[in-house]
């Protein structure tokens, strides 16, 4: 789980690291942008892991609880499911930085390297359009779910808080998407 550089994402990543003498604007703003948003990931990759060893620790005492002494920790399967979210939304943007999400390429990779750049500009786009809906219409469940004061069952947590932190984790992943089309459409009108 470690960190992602900016400009070594992954052995996977088949996008060359562009460096032109002459920058472009677009270029420059897309590096800065990529430095951000790589920052960004790899906090919320470092909170998902270290939310990731809680929950073992919690799991683990909730167990050797029921067991020896027939006491569980009340509210463990609670925390356990809101922890779950939060690290899978936390995590999201860094597999997708990592190129660790599944990917199909048997027909693709036989294109031309700037028809492969093209169609990921693409599609990164498309993905950065629906988890930007996506990430709205999180962000307007959590308010209606701040406005009416849901709580959670056993510990009365209250959800929008989660809900909250689900929201970054999910903006880190379109910002992603925007990054990976910025990227592509780099390598698209790169000379080379």
């Amino acid at each position: 789980m470690g960190e992602v550089s900016p400009n070594e994402l992954s052995p996977k990543d088949n996008s060359p690291d562009i460096t032109l003498k002459n920058d472009s604007a677009f270029q420059k703003i897309t590096n800065v942008f990529e430095k951000i948003v790589v920052s960004f990931n790899n906090v919320l990759h470092k909170i998902s892991s270290v939310l990731l060893f809680l929950m073992m620790v919690l799991t683990a005492l909730d167990v050797a609880g029921r067991f020896f002494f027939n006491k569980p920790i009340t509210g463990t399967y609670e925390i356990t499911g809101l922890t779950l979210a939060l690290i899978v939304f936390f995590s999201l943007g860094s597999a997708q930085l990592k190129k660790d999400h599944i990917e199909i390429d048997f027909l693709t990779s036989k294109l031309p390297v700037k028809v492969q750049a093209g169609m990921t500009a693409v599609s990164s786009f498309i993905l950065f359009v629906l988890m930007s809906l996506t990430t709205w219409q999180l962000f307007e469940y959590t308010k209606r779910t701040w406005l009416s004061q849901e709580l959670s069952g056993d510990l009365g947590l209250p959800l929008y808080v989660f809900m909250g932190l689900t929201l970054i984790g999910a903006l880190a992943f379109t910002l992603t998407y925007l990054l990976e089309t910025f990227k592509s459409l780099l390598q698209v009108v790169n000379k080379g």
